[in-house]
């Protein structure tokens, strides 16, 4: 079997890896790490203009390190960095290795209970749009946002 963690950063991350690392652990199954970046060019004027290769190379780093980190484990694990459109890429990435499972962190629900939230457009895309079983965890809202500030230092 080969499970896939549509995987953002180590914080953010953190939640769905150890799970989907239990599940692939129990189960003998191969794990891939897939952070997609968006792609500067489709993003944006501004964002084309200043752009580095600086997030890649950081993106790369936190998977690695993540791997690492699963491999000592005992899991078999890799990890992928792709540029281009971020819930296409995702399938498309799934497809072509011929993942089982997607393992995507979501976040909570708000005091109106809706699953389809403006907050979380590739959770919607991937749920409406993929072909492939999801495994949706959901993140405590509270560390979802210590996790985003925390990455706005780095």
């Amino acid at each position: 079997m080969k499970y896939m963690v549509a995987f953002s950063s180590p914080k953010r991350s953190a939640a769905v890896v150890e799970i989907a690392a239990q599940q692939a652990k129990a189960l003998q199954a191969e794990l891939i790490l897939l952070r997609v970046i968006p792609d500067a060019e489709k993003v944006g004027v501004v964002a084309q203009l200043i752009a580095t290769d600086r997030p890649i190379e950081k993106a790369q780093e936190q998977i690695d390190q993540t791997v690492q980190q699963l491999k000592t484990k005992g899991i078999e694990a890799t990890g992928i960095v792709k540029v281009g459109e971020v819930g296409p890429g995702i399938i498309k990435t799934a497809q072509e290795l011929g993942i089982d499972i997607i393992f995507v962190g979501t976040t909570n629900f708000h005091v109106k209970p809706a699953f389809f939230m403006t907050r979380d457009p590739i959770v919607h895309y991937l749920v409406d749009h993929c072909p492939i079983s999801l495994c949706l965890i959901r993140h405590d809202e509270a560390h979802e946002q210590a996790a985003i500030e925390e990455e706005k230092k780095d």
